[in-house]
């Protein structure tokens, strides 16, 4: 309990103030009535400071009277006796016509508070798409969350086709129709997947608008793939022969020597098929990670697409493309490593991915500024291939050997189906996993051998 001193402060206010001067704190809050205002007191805290307080009694409820406190100032900062007198006077007047300080106090709280919300509200209500998309470029941009380039495909993606026509409109202006006239000319031109990549990417920053209160819902909720571009479709392309097409893989042996691709991007596609990894798998891999000795390859689960680690077997054909390529970049500690080490340690799979597509153009046409000139030293008889149709060229090569799928799947890497399964067998067939790279090793050194005898 708050310690009253029986003194009174003086009734000049002068001679209140010289008295105010010489109280000295004590270990609990004391307090000191003024002779003149009834209920005016001045609190001395045990820090020293001293703050005037106006006592007061109000009707509440059904008529029962309470007591109420309310602050006035600090006499260290200047409000002396005779300013807190006149200011309780006043008080006092406006308490008896019906008025409360505390209730006023709470009033202009709320006035304060509604009037910060509406400028909230009116910043908000000014943000643009290109606000929002640099939060949302710092999102992508973070090393632990976000994307492995750091966003930059995606915010490319955006900048190209959405944020150069509309960046500098608020977004809670921004319509679906507005989006539609930006992947429209997208859609006129055959490119649909990009047209659902807008999509996605515009989908994702505007959630971000609405966890950041930017806008209250995000006018794209209703819009879903098959409203742009359409489903996405499956593929199917495979290098090697089946019971339908032609083996493809002894024309690209043929190519990749004179294809412009460097050295090392050639290993790779090899390294590729031989072990059906990922890209992303390959190109964040280490050297200490690989065992030459014991022919064996681990991927740690911080680099697979399911974050589970796996442990390849190297065949002949794979230790042969890996001792190729550690030749080139084994005095670094990764397999690929990047030309931009200050952004990355290791290069990105988009680099083997950009350089197969250029190399797959026509060939009357003119090559592109600043691109590759070997625009079409890639082509196959089938048409256009892409990076990620090795790894399933690898996984039906593996069939067409007669492995079942379910070492196919262990092979890849991927989680058996079934909840059951995932659940209680956590084993490995090791054996089994081992004999099918080494019968997709032979199968492949079989169709270079076959390409090298022709040449």
């Amino acid at each position: 309990m708050a310690v009253k001193n029986r003194e009174l402060l003086p009734r000049g206010a002068d001679s209140a103030d010289k008295l105010i001067r010489k109280l000295v704190p004590g270990q609990k809050d004391t307090y000191v009535q003024d002779s003149t205002v009834t209920g005016l007191v001045l609190r001395v805290t045990p820090r020293g400071k001293k703050i005037w307080h106006l006592r007061y009694t109000v009707q509440v409820g059904s008529g029962q009277w309470i007591g109420r406190k309310h602050s006035l100032g600090t006499f260290c900062d200047g409000f002396r006796t005779r300013a807190a007198r006149e200011l309780a006077e006043e008080w006092r007047v406006r308490i008896r016509q019906g008025e409360d300080p505390q209730e006023e106090k709470k009033k202009l709280a709320e006035m304060r508070k509604a009037e910060h919300l509406r400028e909230i509200a009116e910043r908000q209500a000014l943000r643009t798409l290109n606000d929002v998309a640099a939060v949302y470029a710092s999102k992508l941009a973070n090393r632990t969350s976000g994307h492995d380039d750091g966003g930059i495909h995606a915010m490319t993606i955006l900048q190209n086709h959405l944020l150069g026509r509309f960046g500098s409109i608020p977004i809670k202006e921004f319509t679906r129709q507005d989006f539609f006239a930006a992947v429209d000319p997208i859609l006129a031109a055959g490119h649909n997947s990009m047209a659902n990549s807008v999509l996605l990417y515009t989908k994702a920053m505007f959630r971000l608008a609405v966890k950041r209160e930017f806008i209250e819902y995000s006018v794209l909720d209703c819009v879903e793939k098959v409203d742009v571009g359409g489903k996405d479709k499956i593929r199917t392309r495979v290098l090697c022969a089946t019971r339908t097409k032609e083996d493809e893989l002894e024309e690209l042996y043929k190519l990749l020597p004179e294809s412009g691709l460097s050295r090392n991007l050639q290993c790779s596609v090899h390294i590729l098929l031989g072990t059906m990894c990922r890209g992303i798998e390959l190109f964040k891999g280490r050297w200490d990670h690989l065992n030459f000795d014991n022919g064996t390859w681990l991927i740690p689960g911080e680099n697979s697409k399911n974050s589970d680690p796996i442990i390849i077997h190297l065949s002949d054909y794979s230790k042969m493309w890996f001792a190729e390529l550690y030749k080139l970049t084994g005095h670094t500690g990764w397999m690929m490593p990047s030309t931009k080490s200050e952004v990355r340690p290791y290069m990105l799979p988009k680099v083997l991915s950009k350089a197969v597509c250029e190399r797959q153009r026509d060939p009357e046409a003119p090559p592109k500024k600043g691109r590759t000139k070997n625009h079409s030293t890639l082509i196959l008889p089938d048409g256009h291939w892409t990076v990620h149709d090795l790894r399933r060229t690898g996984a039906t090569q593996m069939q067409m050997l007669n492995v079942t799928p379910d070492i196919i799947d262990a092979c890849q890497n991927h989680r058996p189906l079934g909840s059951v399964r995932r659940r209680y067998q956590h084993g490995e067939s090791m054996d089994q996993m081992r004999n099918a790279w080494d019968l997709l090793g032979c199968s492949l050194a079989a169709i270079a051998d076959a390409h090298h005898q022709t040449v």
